[in-house]
C-alpha cells in the first residue's frame, strides 16, 4: 500500500510516511523493522523518526523481550484530528480522480 494522502497537502517527506503509515495501521503493534520494510525506508531513518512521535507521544513504545514494539495513540488529540484529516484529504483525492 503506497502512503500518498498526507503527502499530498505535506510534501512526500519519510515522516509523513511514517505518520500514514499508523494511522493507516492504528491496531496494533509493529517492529521497527517491519515498519521499515513496508515503507521501504533504511532501519535507521525510521529509528530517528519514530523516536520523535514517541517523545510527542503521537505513538506509543513497549517492549518485548529485545524487541521495541510502536503503535498509534489513538488518544492524542492531534492523532484524532489527523485521522480526521486523513479521511478528508482522502475523499478528496479520490473524487478528484474521478
Amino acid at each position: 500500500m503506497t502512503y500518498q494522502v498526507l503527502a499530498s497537502i505535506f510534501g512526500n517527506s519519510v515522516q509523513v510516511k511514517l505518520i500514514e503509515f499508523f494511522l493507516v495501521n492504528n491496531e496494533g503493534l509493529f517492529q521497527l523493522t517491519d515498519i521499515a520494510k513496508h515503507l521501504q525506508i533504511s532501519h535507521s531513518r525510521v529509528h530517528d523518526l519514530i523516536d520523535q512521535l514517541v517523545q510527542k507521544r503521537l505513538v506509543f513504545e513497549t517492549r518485548s523481550q529485545r524487541n521495541r514494539l510502536f503503535e498509534l495513540n489513538n488518544n492524542h488529540p492531534i492523532t484524532k484530528q489527523l485521522k480526521e484529516l486523513f479521511k478528508v484529504v482522502r475523499a478528496y483525492n479520490l473524487a478528484s480522480e474521478s
